[in-house]
């Protein structure tokens, strides 16, 4: 692999392997492994990403998986607006907007049940 930086030959040799490996365990399109190839070219790793992406339980997300939600989001935003867009994404990580609110057992809101607390009542205060 003819890489498009300069990095140590040990450094090549390691990324290329870990390349070589993940195609054998990853089914992917012809595309995406044009873009995966490419990731590596640059001098990153398959199991990294441009996003600087977790998932749960502080695991790095993959350049592939986030490549895949990259392109959903690009398919299904086509002709909208960037605020739209916007708004899709958002959505599609469950990050809307408008959060919405926690209701309490007899269904109305917490958010109007603050109680104000005298701080010359606490112990440290």
């Amino acid at each position: 692999m003819k890489f498009n930086v300069d990095l140590a030959d040990d450094i090549k040799e390691y990324l290329e392997k870990q390349y070589k490996d993940y195609l054998k365990k990853r089914t992917m399109t012809k595309k995406e492994q044009r873009a995966v190839r490419e990731w590596v070219k640059n001098g990153n790793s398959v199991y990294d990403n441009p996003d600087g992406a977790w998932l749960d339980g502080q695991v790095r997300m993959e350049f592939l998986d986030t490549y895949r939600d990259d392109e959903y989001i690009r398919q299904h935003t086509k002709g909208m607006t960037s605020e739209e867009r916007r708004r899709f994404a958002l959505a599609y990580y469950g990050w809307d907007d408008e959060p919405e609110s926690e209701l309490s057992a007899d269904g109305s809101s917490y958010e109007n049940d603050f109680i104000p607390i005298d701080n010359e009542a606490m112990p440290f205060g």
